[in-house]
Parts: structure tokens; sequence; C-alpha cells
């Protein structure tokens, strides 16, 4: 891409955002052969781009009133918000699946845990349950996917757990009995209309996050291959 294709020199403008790649990114990961969490997945990439919309328009329509247009502002805050906390809940999900996983395998647990989930032949969710604790007992491989894939989203989960202690708890993490500045009030950013976050860390230091840093941060995580 040209500089011109980014907002910021960082960010790509809207028609250079591959918004198919966040669900290419998670259908990749160990885990998201279960239908259920692909679906979680694929939820986070399409309301993506819907929100990019919504954010881009915001900052339209701010520059064309020349003041922060409320109602809009307040519809995208909220979409923005509840898109960080359906992320943080699928990233908590899959990546305390694979801790369970892998203490399984490491104390010998697995055939207790198969025994258990056989009796409940009809339930689809826990035939994909199975089907990874089989690929665990017998394939080696699987516990290095396992531990590669989660230290790969490490990142993400940090900067979206941080943001979403301050949305919905409103409390700065790591600081017991603290009340961060201005909890779920965001500013619209001037390049691509998204909210900005104050995040205070327990140091008493601060930044700005908002959702399409995560969505990017997000399209940047390189893909594995595991055919090679």
């Amino acid at each position: 891409m040209d500089d011109d294709d980014y907002d910021d020199g960082v960010y790509p403008v809207f028609e250079g955002i591959d918004f198919g790649r966040i669900h290419t990114l998670f259908r990749s990961l160990s885990l998201f052969d279960d239908m259920y969490l692909n679906m979680q997945g694929m939820n986070i990439a399409l309301i993506d781009q819907f929100i990019t919309e919504c954010e881009y328009a915001l900052l339209q329509e701010y520059i064309d009133i020349e003041k922060t247009p409320l109602d809009t502002a307040m519809f995208v805050s909220a979409q923005s918000q509840m898109w960080i906390f359906a992320l943080y809940e699928l990233l908590r999900t899959w990546r305390s699946r694979i801790n369970k996983l892998i203490k399984w395998k490491e104390n010998g647990g697995i055939a207790q845990v198969l025994k258990n989930i056989e009796k409940d032949r009809l339930n689809l969710a826990a035939h994909f349950r199975k089907s990874h604790l089989e690929k665990l007992r017998d394939d080696p491989a699987f516990v290095d996917a396992l531990q590669s894939d989660s230290k790969l989203l490490d990142g993400v989960f940090s900067m979206t757990a941080a943001i979403r202690i301050n949305l919905a708890k409103h409390e700065i993490q790591g600081k017991d009995n603290s009340i961060p500045r201005a909890p779920g009030y965001g500013r619209i950013n001037p390049w691509y209309g998204a909210l900005n976050f104050e995040i205070e860390h327990k140091d008493n230091s601060f930044e700005y996050i908002n959702r399409r840093d995560i969505a990017e941060a997000l399209r940047k995580i390189e893909i594995p291959n595991r055919e090679s």
C-alpha cells in the first residue's frame, strides 16, 4: 500500500481494510474447529466492519457540524463497548479451555474427562470437546500448538482485558479500590472516528486505547500455518 492508503500512517483507510482477516485468524487457531467458538469469532469479524463504518460516519458528521454529534457518538460508544466485551469473553473462554486441556494432559485426567463427556452423546458441543481431548491424547504436537496459539494472542488479550476493566468494572487493572477517571467516556479519534478511552495503569501512568486499535492488532497477527 502507498502512504495515501493509511489514515495516520499506521492504520489503513476503510477501503484498504481486510475485514475477512479477523475471522480467518480465528479459524486458523487451535480449538476453533468447534462450530460454536467459530460462530463467535465470525460475529466479532462481522460486527467489526459495521462498527468501523459507524466510526468513519461519526468522524464525518463531527467535521461537518463542527461539534460532537451526541446521539451518534453515544451509539458508536455503545457498539464499541459491546464489541470489546464480546471479544474479551471469547478470548477468555478460549484461553480457559486451553489451560484446562493442558492441565488434564499434565495430571493424567484425559481418560476420566473423556468418560464423562461420552455420556452426553446427543450434545454437539460435547462432540467438539471430545475431539479436542482425543487429539490431545493422540497427538504430541497438539500441546505445543495450544501453547503457541495462546501466546500469539497474549498482547491482544492483555489490551482487551485492560480496557474491559475500565469500561465494565470502573476499576484500574491490578490496583485495588481504585477509581479511574471518567470510565467509559470516549473522545473521537481525529483520524478514523473510533472513540479513544483513557486507560489508567496501577503505576499512575495512562494511555488511550480505542476499539480500532484492538481490531487492527488482531489483523496484524501472523496466521499460523499448520501445514509447515
